[in-house]
């Protein structure tokens, strides 16, 4: 085998390996949360205009709420952001829902935790069920 043909089947190799490591964007999902800090990302999903994150159960060092915000996952460039919203019913026995009207086109996206009881330290999350829904017509 020549030379330039090596090069090519190793890089070729190298580039399906890292293809089949990356986040796999799923539409539906169920999850919990455990001692998570602010900067704590979800897992992707993949979404055409509408997302809903619901959580339940929520439990701190003593705050009452939460900011969640939404992100575009982009590909070698910056991601976008889109507006917080602050989950304070979950504390309560309650289900706090966030609802986010996106831009058409299937994108991948997920959610951060930006403030925990007001507060970008400190502070630990723990959610009981958190769900990601992409139907509207729930």
């Amino acid at each position: 085998m020549k030379r330039g043909s090596r090069v090519s089947v190793v890089v070729g190799t190298a580039a399906a390996a890292t293809l089949a490591l990356a986040p796999i964007a799923e539409a539906n999902w169920s999850s919990s949360i455990t001692a998570a800090s602010v900067g704590f990302e979800s897992r992707r999903w993949a979404d055409e205009q509408y997302s809903q994150v619901l959580f339940t159960g929520c439990t701190t060092d003593g705050s009452k709420s939460t900011d969640v915000r939404i992100w575009n996952d982009i590909s070698f460039q910056p991601d976008e952001a889109y507006d917080n919203k602050t989950f304070t019913a979950c504390f309560n026995g309650g289900t706090s829902n966030g609802e986010w009207s996106l831009p058409s086109g299937s994108r991948d996206y997920y959610f951060k935790i930006a403030k925990i009881g007001g507060s970008t330290f400190g502070p630990q999350l723990s959610v009981r069920s958190v769900s990601v829904d992409t139907s509207k017509a729930d």
